[in-house]
């Protein structure tokens, strides 16, 4: 941990070392995540922990996880079914459309880097707070954009972009569609639970993806491929609560949600990034999973096809007059450090 980090932690558990934080408090927190899935063992499970921890332990936490309280994670913390809640933004682009400017190919290289940049603009009073979250109701504790995705296939392994052309690709969020459509694939929505029943079908015929997602979802046993190289973006998430629940925190409760969220969404972070290669490797060794690297001539001929995704997306967002080029330069020049 950070001397920062820990220097926050320490000033939340003093500040409630008043008598009014006696009070046993349970909150509820709701995921659409399987309940050993890394998103939360890493992320909403060192929060809840923290803020247990620096409460004395007056902190109490219900867990519902797989979309125990509904599938609408935004609907679950807005209508008060839950406490805090873990939103997946492209599951709901038309609600969360500037979001995905964090899933855009080319502009991060590590999950940290993406997390960095989207958090800046993500947190209270952030160009994103204020154009979409804000007026939805909810006030975003952290957030984390997964490491790059990979593209994996199941039926047919991919080294070039000729390979890809034509076949269905599952893709999450308009951003992710612009990306495999500039490569010449089908965008198919699929959320991760669906995954397993829509390869096996042949509803898709892969998808782009994370490795750390894989194994939660028993997806080795059908995907069988990965393509290595191309720098595709990926999925980002918010961890929210309503803007009514958070105002009724207490002050010293919120200085206790903020430095916990702060411990968490570092703590993700830099486990996404040491972990991928590991769940890479995983399958590869157990389940017999192929990895496919380009060769330098396809990756230049997978980003030279992508390169106009980020303006075609920025364009698309201003024509819907949501700012989408200052977005996207607001992105670009965000400190990635946090």
């Amino acid at each position: 941990m950070s001397p920062k980090l820990s220097t926050l932690l320490a000033s939340a558990a003093l500040a409630l070392a008043l008598p009014a934080a006696a009070q046993e408090t349970t909150y509820k927190f709701a995921h659409f995540l399987p309940a050993t899935h890394p998103l939360w063992v890493d992320g909403g499970q060192v929060f809840t922990d923290a803020v247990t921890e620096a409460t004395g332990g007056n902190t109490k936490w219900e867990v519902f996880p797989a979309g125990q309280l509904g599938k609408d994670n935004l609907a679950v913390v807005t209508s008060g079914l839950a406490d805090i809640s873990i939103i997946a933004t492209s599951y709901a682009p038309e609600k969360f459309p500037v979001s995905s400017v964090s899933e855009l190919p080319g502009l991060y290289a590590s999950a940290c880097e993406g997390t960095g940049r989207f958090w800046h603009l993500a947190k209270e009073g952030g160009p994103i707070d204020v154009a979409e979250y804000d007026p939805l109701g909810i006030r975003v504790l952290y957030v984390l954009t997964l490491p790059p995705y990979t593209l994996m296939t199941t039926r047919k392994a991919v080294g070039t972009k000729a390979e890809l052309e034509g076949l269905k690709i599952r893709a999450n969020g308009p951003a992710m569609d612009k990306t495999i459509r500039a490569l010449g694939a089908v965008p198919v929505r699929v959320p991760s639970s669906e995954m397993y029943d829509a390869s096996s079908r042949g509803t898709i015929d892969g998808a782009v993806y994370p490795y750390g997602g894989v194994t939660p979802y028993k997806l080795e046993e059908v995907l069988h491929y990965g393509t290595q190289g191309a720098m595709l973006g990926s999925g980002s998430i918010l961890i929210a609560m309503s803007q009514k629940g958070w105002d009724s925190l207490s002050d010293d409760m919120k200085t206790v949600f903020d430095a916990a969220a702060a411990k968490a969404q570092r703590n993700l972070c830099e486990a996404q990034d040491r972990q991928e290669a590991m769940f890479r490797d995983e399958i590869v060794a157990k389940a017999g999973f192929t990895v496919v690297e380009l060769s330098q001539e396809e990756r230049d001929l997978w980003q030279t096809a992508l390169s106009s995704v980020a303006e075609d997306w920025a364009k698309e967002m201003d024509a819907q007059g949501k700012n989408g080029s200052a977005l996207l330069d607001a992105y670009r020049a965000a400190d990635p450090a946090f």
